[in-house]
């Protein structure tokens, strides 16, 4: 199975979910060669939960993700913390829903919810849990109890960083990273426009239908992350887009 972990389905916060647009993202997955993505919008984007009502209304929920037009769609949410993290939950969709309902008063300003709190929120969740982007500008990962690492199944090498901060620079500091936490490292594009989809996705050895199964695939070492040939030109272009979009 090859998946994107990471993938929004609005083009900024603030705007609608895009169901076209959604589309779009699903073609291009399955032009990259992806068979599956993780929809992980923002907890405090406008209308969460847009995004599944569409889904709901479309598509069939099998096992523990939606299939869209052939690619399958596990659901989750991009956390931000007050220590300036952002984390990826993924899990089943009812556990997401009522997870983002209960953090919802928690992720404005300095209203942000503390990592610990976050994790105690979860402890009883089956969860995949990535911590996101963990060296970009302003979020980058301090110092924590080191008991916050048993709670993490891996990080994240991040499309978005790698063009903006150079490939090899911030794979290398991922890299070190996870071997400093010996944590593994997955793969997601943080993509918002569908250009930027599969740019970094995870190839694994055998096909999954249930966190669970990814979860143990992950434990186990059995999957390789690849990135495309074209992942700057792909996440530049979505950067000049997206701006042209939100400032039209």
């Amino acid at each position: 199975m090859v998946i994107d972990f990471h993938t929004h389905g609005k083009i900024t916060n603030q705007f609608p979910f895009d169901e076209e647009g959604f589309q779009e993202k699903i073609e291009e997955a399955k032009r990259e060669g992806l068979e599956a993505i993780a929809l992980t919008e923002h907890s405090h984007a406008k209308n969460f939960s847009e995004a599944y009502y569409y889904l709901e209304k479309k598509f069939e929920y099998v096992n523990q993700f939606y299939l869209v037009n052939g690619v399958k769609v596990f659901t989750g949410v991009e956390v931000t913390t007050k220590e300036k993290l952002d984390v990826l939950f993924i899990g089943e969709r009812n556990q997401i829903l009522t997870f983002n309902q209960q953090i919802l008063s928690k992720t404005k300003g300095e209203d942000f919810i503390a990592i610990q709190d976050l994790f105690d929120l979860v402890k009883d969740q089956e969860f995949l849990v990535i911590l996101a982007h963990p060296y970009r500008k302003h979020k980058e990962f301090p110092k924590l109890d080191q008991t916050i690492f048993g709670k993490i199944d891996a990080i994240e090498f991040n499309a978005r960083d790698l063009y903006d901060y150079g490939i090899e620079t911030m794979m290398e500091k991922v890299k070190k990273l996870g071997q400093i936490i010996q944590l593994p490292i997955t793969g997601g594009s943080d993509s918002h426009y569908f250009l930027q989809i599969g740019s970094i996705r995870n190839r694994f050895q055998k096909d999954c239908s249930t966190i669970a199964e990814i979860k143990e695939q992950i434990r186990l070492n059995r999957f390789s992350v690849e990135q495309s040939s074209e992942l700057s030109i792909r996440v530049r272009a979505s950067k000049i887009i997206k701006k042209m979009i939100v400032n039209r």
